[in-house]
């Protein structure tokens, strides 16, 4: 129950001050002219949030982007989805839909899954 509700308070916490926080990084950074950071933080950003979706939808991606035998599941909080379909790609363990996604992710960058792969 205490993992419940400490997931509840720092979702609560996310939810309201993350947009305050960008907001503050832009505005800081534009005044000191230091643009480059904005681009590395956008950058970082999309990570972790791909990392908390690699956790928070493993049930569900699981069970439609992978076939059953893949030993490479979702679900590391250090690894981002397209790491897992990558790793999937190679072992050709995705299913339709993870072949669909996969797709879409190379038509935004070529070669992303393959090139996302971390090693852990």
């Amino acid at each position: 129950m205490i993992n419940f509700l400490l997931f509840i308070l720092a979702f609560l916490l996310v939810a309201t001050l993350t947009p305050i926080g960008i907001v503050y990084t832009i505005v800081k950074s534009a005044l000191t002219c230091n643009l480059k950071y904005v681009k590395h933080y956008f950058k970082d950003l999309a990570i972790s949030l791909d990392q908390f979706g690699n956790v928070a939808m493993s049930g569900l991606f699981n069970t439609i982007l992978i076939m059953q035998v893949s030993s490479n599941k979702f679900g590391n909080p250090d690894e981002t989805i397209s790491s897992v379909l990558g790793k999937n790609k190679i072992r050709n363990t995705l299913t339709r839909a993870g072949k669909l996604l996969d797709l879409f992710l190379n038509k935004l960058d070529d070669n992303h899954s393959i090139n996302s792969i971390e090693k852990l």
